[in-house]
């Protein structure tokens, strides 16, 4: 995806709020990278403040595939002591494995804060997006609630593109959206 100006705006701004940087390997911020499960932690660990919710103080979880070495160690133990994210059935959270849209969105979604939609209410909210059968069934209630709250930016045809690997982009573009929320609230 060609760097957009609303691109740029994006990123600019979740740059001056230090909820994004650039790759530490990297002086530029390519839009088009892949975020991984450590970038993801980091990130909403910073712009949901993870830290301050009651359960980072839960007692460390441990992760089979990472040492407690690793500078991302601790927002990892933030996002999973929260409930954010989760370690596999082994125990393993494959730290640099990129996350796909479907599987970001749905994290981002569980640190906003997953709606309790009935089933009939998250089939008709998917339903109006083209690709929504490719969405995996873990993920449906969660992309719900990210669609719903409008972090999911789609294209022309509305696709969501659940199974497309996220990029920094469409982090970039969440994040916006979540700030856009905090400083207009809807009145209820």
């Amino acid at each position: 995806m060609p760097q957009t100006q609303s691109n740029q705006t994006s990123i600019e701004r979740v740059f001056s709020m230090g909820w994004m940087s650039h790759l530490e390997e990297d002086a530029t911020f390519d839009p088009t990278a892949s975020v991984t499960r450590s970038e993801l932690a980091q990130v909403l660990g910073k712009s949901f403040k993870l830290y301050q919710r009651s359960t980072a103080e839960n007692p460390a979880i441990s992760i089979q595939d990472m040492g407690g070495d690793r500078p991302d160690y601790a927002a990892i133990q933030i996002a999973l002591k929260t409930g954010t994210m989760t370690v596999d059935s082994q125990g393993r959270f494959f730290p640099d494995r990129p996350v796909t849209r479907a599987e970001g969105l749905a994290i981002f979604a569980q640190a906003y804060g997953v709606f309790q939609l009935s089933e009939d209410a998250v089939t008709d909210l998917l339903n109006d997006y083209p690709d929504a059968v490719d969405i995996p069934d873990w993920a449906k209630q969660a992309m719900a609630t990210a669609l719903q709250e409008g972090f999911v930016n789609t294209d022309s045809n509305q696709a969501i593109r659940p199974l497309d690997l996220m990029t920094r982009a469409d982090l970039a573009d969440a994040l916006i959206q979540y700030l856009e929320k905090q400083q207009n609230p809807a009145f209820v």
